[in-house]
């Protein structure tokens, strides 16, 4: 109103008029950019903070992840260092079996020299053989059944020769040559055997006869079919 006052006695124009309202517009305009620079520096700052926390947060799983490295291969050490201990210990063992067993064959080579008393001999192997068998039987070996006139198994068994029998089933074992070992119900030797098979019956000469008799009526047949069609 004041403005329109002095618009009409003459002391504002037109032109300042305009050119006020002008000002007041690149004022606000100019302060707009000043806010909107200042929340994009806010923004700026912001992104940087998050930047270096995730950075920290990065060299933090970067260093454990170094620890955690150098404690599994220590572990990995330690175990390699554990299985050698425990693989030599059992080798040291059977080394230690393997000895006593030969110390037991040496002393009966040694009876056997001095006395011709054959049984004591005899006795000495047997004692060898029953230690052999109670070391097997600590390590969870089983001796696979193999006995004459049994079914040949494949699965258990090797046949190492076939026989003709008259009396033997076919397939049945006719012979043992070697048993068969098992570790905890796995074959790691199957047992060595003889196999029974059918012996072939042996034509006589009037079934030969006959046999020839039919292969030529058959050929007759055959000659006398082709002649027709022909």
């Amino acid at each position: 109103m004041a403005i329109k006052d002095q618009e009409k006695n003459g002391e504002v124009t037109s032109e300042e008029i305009g050119s006020g309202k002008a000002t007041s517009e690149d004022n606000e305009e100019k302060r707009k950019k000043e806010r909107e620079s200042e929340k994009f520096a806010r923004e700026i700052e912001t992104l940087g903070d998050e930047l270096e926390l995730e950075r920290r947060k990065s060299s933090e799983l970067t260093n454990r992840m170094r620890y955690l490295q150098a404690d599994i291969a220590n572990l990995q050490r330690q175990a390699d260092r554990r299985v050698s201990e425990v693989r030599n210990q059992v080798k040291l063992t059977w080394i230690l079996e393997i000895i006593s067993i030969k110390e037991d064959l040496d002393r009966a080579v040694g009876v056997a020299r001095e006395t011709r008393d054959k049984s004591s001999v005899v006795e000495g192997l047997q004692l060898v053989s029953s230690r052999i068998e109670n070391i097997l039987k600590l390590e969870s070996v089983e001796g696979i059944r193999a006995e004459v006139g049994a079914r040949f198994d494949p699965n258990l068994h090797e046949a190492v020769a076939f026989h003709e029998s008259e009396t033997g089933e076919q397939g049945t074992i006719l012979a043992v040559i070697s048993p068969g070992y098992s570790v905890d119900g796995k074959v790691i030797k199957p047992a060595m055997v003889e196999v029974a098979r059918r012996k072939e019956r042996k034509k006589s000469d009037d079934e030969k006869l006959l046999a020839a008799e039919g292969l030529v009526k058959e050929l007759e047949i055959e000659e006398a079919t082709g002649q027709k069609n022909a």
